[in-house]
């Protein structure tokens, strides 16, 4: 059996995580997406190089909604692949149908299995797989019940991107005689602030405050706070795109009574 409309969802999905890829290069790209200053301690002669985020121009809101629309697309992926499993079922499509996630294993036995076997929507070969098999609770199969968590969330709430500088590169920087200062690259934490430790008692001058490389990721009280949105999603995806591909590799008689 295959899938046909489900893999159109995933495609479109994937567009939507590459354009988050991109908005994300096209922000560090952004020659004002950042500016870079010389702060001295007067009293000690120290320098430190610091950075100061132009967060005005990162595309968060851009971002959070193509993020939203790629996590619609993978969940209805499912979705419509259910729909079309119970309709060679013969069964009966309710306003309540849709790919069971549940959060533990007992939760799926429960609260769907037990109810779809005895509704004719799945044979007892198709649920014991997708029980056993594709596992769609918490500690089966954590991708498929996070975008279901997710895209629950997404309806309801508007999670904001978090930016994170990881490095700035291409630096160039001077001392009053024109002396190379510190490096041409940085790793930043944080307080966007490096000491420079060769820099002690001279006057330093930016000569290039060089480009960034930036991670986006998923903000505060979500699922994957901290993580990165692209690789995030798009392990995703890959795992919707597996489960899809295991439906359609079953033997007919999983799907017909």
């Amino acid at each position: 059996m295959k899938f046909p409309t489900s893999h159109k969802k995933i495609q479109r999905a994937n567009k939507h995580i590459a354009d988050i890829h991109e908005l994300g290069l096209a922000f560090g790209r952004h020659p004002d997406c950042y500016a870079a200053r010389i702060d001295n301690d007067v009293e000690s002669g120290q320098n430190f190089f610091c950075i100061d985020i132009r967060e005005d121009l990162f595309p968060a809101d851009e971002i959070a909604l193509t993020a939203g629309d790629a996590m619609h697309n993978l969940r209805s992926a499912l979705d419509l692949m259910f729909y079309q499993i119970i309709l060679a079922h013969r069964g009966v499509i309710t306003h309540w149908t849709n790919f069971p996630v549940r959060d533990t294993r007992e939760a799926l036995i429960d609260h769907w299995l037990n109810s779809a076997l005895k509704q004719g929507q799945v044979t007892p070969k198709l649920g014991a797989f997708i029980v056993d098999t594709i596992k769609p609770y918490t500690a089966g199969n954590h991708s498929l019940w996070a975008l279901h968590q997710m895209n629950i969330s997404d309806k309801h709430e508007f999670f904001v991107p978090a930016l994170k500088f990881v490095a700035i590169v291409n630096i160039s920087l001077e001392d009053d005689k024109g002396r190379t200062i510190g490096r041409t690259g940085y790793a930043m934490d944080e307080s966007c602030r490096i000491r420079l430790r060769d820099a002690d008692g001279r006057k330093v001058t930016i000569k290039d405050k060089g480009h960034a490389t930036l991670a986006v990721l998923f903000g505060p009280d979500t699922l994957f706070e901290n993580q990165p949105i692209f690789m995030t999603l798009a392990g995703i995806s890959e795992e919707v795109t597996r489960t899809v591909e295991a439906f359609e590799s079953l033997d007919a008689s999983c799907f017909i009574p």
